[in-house]
């Protein structure tokens, strides 16, 4: 049985994934949502029936939570964001791997969406699975090998465990792939990924993604702050039109980390 675990906090697209669970063609799974948003947000899942764990936690965290309450074999790491195809369980339940990454499709036709898209296509048929290059991410992970990486994720990380939101899913994937190398890539579009639309939106995202990961400062993770360790080859496309999200990424990623650095100084 999948456990198809979400963790919540805007609920804008709830609904569009909820809607794309119930349609699957293949229905051995369970649902857990992690609501660190409103009430509002309870009102759906109660609507579909989903199981809730209403805590506001932190990223890493809520990923824990639907993980220990979960009760099937396999873990669907899923997002409010992201949508499945309709056959994606079925497809991915023929695959018995520890973990199977599977291609995305970006939702939109803006000017930023269709770059977000020539690096996703970049990142599945340019790059080999690496966990240190940021490849895709698992979004499968078999449940034992998901629970043995929360429990070596919270014994390194101690107190900031319940700390960290970026990079959440990055550092499960690492660990995870030094405990196994059962790793597969459907390259087949299986999620429709609601992502940044406008130049701003990228910025915000980032900024605080920046900004989160001061939780690895002094830890054995803190490599994890070098951005410049996702080294991607690049093969679709000119890369000067990839090169140029990476700045928007890259820049607001480090003014975010460096803000927080400066503050040290000055509180």
């Amino acid at each position: 049985m999948y456990s198809i675990e979400i963790p919540v906090i805007h609920g804008k697209y709830l609904r569009e994934v909820f809607e794309s669970l119930r349609q699957q063609t293949f229905q051995d799974y369970e649902v857990i949502v992690v609501n660190s948003g409103s009430d509002e947000i309870s009102d759906v899942i109660k609507e579909y029936g989903f199981k809730e764990i209403k805590e506001r936690v932190k990223l890493l965290k809520a990923r824990h939570l639907a993980h220990v309450n979960s009760r099937g074999d396999r873990a669907l790491l899923l997002d409010e964001t992201r949508v499945l195809r309709r056959d994606a369980l079925e497809m991915t339940d023929k695959d018995r791997s520890d973990m199977i990454i599977v291609g995305e499709r970006e939702v939109g036709d803006s000017f930023w969406i269709k770059l977000a898209q020539l690096d996703k296509d970049n990142i599945m048929y340019c790059n080999e699975p690496n966990s240190i290059k940021g490849f895709a991410l698992p979004r499968l992970i078999s449940s034992p090998l998901l629970s043995k990486t929360f429990e070596i994720l919270r014994r390194d990380l101690g107190e900031k465990f319940d700390q960290l939101i970026f990079p959440d899913h990055e550092l499960i994937y690492y660990v995870a792939s030094s405990l196994s190398n059962s790793v597969n890539v459907i390259r087949e579009e299986l999620i429709y990924h609601y992502g940044d639309r406008t130049l701003l939106e990228i910025v915000k995202k980032y900024y605080r993604y920046g900004k989160s990961t001061k939780v690895l400062k002094s830890t054995k993770y803190e490599y994890f702050l070098n951005i410049s360790r996702k080294k991607r080859k690049i093969c679709k496309e000119s890369k000067l039109l990839i090169y140029l999200l990476y700045i928007v990424r890259g820049s607001s990623f480090l003014i975010g980390r460096m803000l927080w650095d400066l503050s040290i100084f000055t509180d």
